[in-house]
């Protein structure tokens, strides 16, 4: 079962059967309207290299990675999941920055590709949970493939490609199908005691695991270094891409802020948009808040990289309520054994 990170207080918010199985068992999430792009031709891999931060040429077909694409100004435009295939490359970006990331692609074309937006054909359903082998395995064909790899395969008769979730994060499998096919799919995984995930429910997991999203969590002028993402990206890869040498210079610099996460105390939490100080000085808002069935009050804010250790006091105020919270590690929880 997932285990809680050091934070120690229990929050009385009710556990969905959403949540439960997120946490227990296994649960699935629709993910309406994500960005899905496919670049092919003879020049897709090296394209890509050039406009994502992640390098490519380090990665096997077959196989996936978390990256970044970044403006010239090194101010994040979103993140992304780079799906690498022998004849093909596709992204997953989210939905809120669809149209964007489109645009930032075409304006960007180089070299001998096709880029296709394959957003509205595709159904992509993600599981999460402890069980998700368990109720996945005995409907794929072939098995679930090895953390971070991808294959074709077919689930209860429905034509599927699926990627496993990297070790780095909840135990998962997202699985792509035909829009036509989607619903099929929901109900296959229903009846194998897969739970439908509410919004709600996934917010919340999201929150749990400290996953930034732009527009969230992510400013819009943040670099990765404000958002604490430089592990996504790779220095010094031969392929120069958007952002790099504004990112080069924002690390010389050293950034002024960092995205932490926090912990409030007692059972009542701050809205989203709260004033946020340190030492009695306002930093920043809170960017987003949720009551988490196993650690209580968590969220995420920004604070002064000379106060962002764990431990440093926070005081929230909205109106004439206020909220004492602390800086706490991200995630906010993790997937050892209890």
């Amino acid at each position: 079962m997932t285990n809680v990170s050091p934070i120690t207080a229990l929050a009385p918010a009710s556990a969905t059967d959403g949540y439960r199985a997120l946490v227990a068992n296994a649960g699935s999430w629709t993910a309406d309207s994500l960005g899905q792009f496919e670049i092919v031709g003879v020049d897709a891999h090296a394209f890509v290299n050039r406009i994502a931060t992640a390098d490519l040429s380090l990665l096997a077909s077959g196989h996936f990675v978390h990256s970044l694409l970044l403006r010239d100004d090194a101010s994040i435009l979103d993140r992304v999941t780079i799906y690498q295939f022998a004849e093909r490359v596709m992204l997953l970006v989210d939905a809120s920055q669809r149209e964007a990331v489109w645009d930032h692609l075409v304006t960007r074309k180089r070299g001998t590709i096709r880029l296709r937006d394959i957003s509205d054909d595709m159904g992509v359903m993600a599981v999460r949970g402890p069980a998700t082998l368990v109720r996945i395995a005995p409907l794929l064909t072939p098995p679930p493939p090895e953390p971070g790899e991808v294959i074709n395969g077919r689930l209860a008769g429905i034509d599927v490609f699926v990627a496993r979730a990297t070790i780095d994060g909840p135990e998962g499998i997202d699985l792509y199908c035909r829009s036509r096919d989607r619903a099929s799919l929901q109900k296959t995984l229903a009846n194998a005691g897969v739970t439908p995930l509410t919004d709600d429910d996934w917010r919340m997991h999201r929150l749990e695991w400290g996953i930034a999203s732009v527009g969230i969590e992510i400013d819009p002028g943040d670099t990765p270094v404000e958002a604490g993402l430089e592990r996504l990206v790779a220095e010094g890869k031969g392929a120069p891409f958007p952002g790099e040498t504004a990112l080069a210079a924002r690390r010389r610099t050293g950034a002024l802020k960092s995205l932490v996460g926090f912990h409030v105390m007692g059972d009542a939490a701050p809205p989203v948009g709260a004033r946020v100080a340190v030492s009695g000085t306002m930093v920043d808002r809170v960017r987003s808040v949720g009551n988490s069935p196993r650690v209580g009050i968590i969220g995420m804010t920004s604070i002064p990289t000379t106060a962002a250790a764990p431990g440093t006091p926070l005081v929230m105020q909205s109106g004439n309520a206020s909220w004492q919270g602390v800086v706490v590690h991200r995630p906010f929880v993790s997937r050892s054994p209890a």
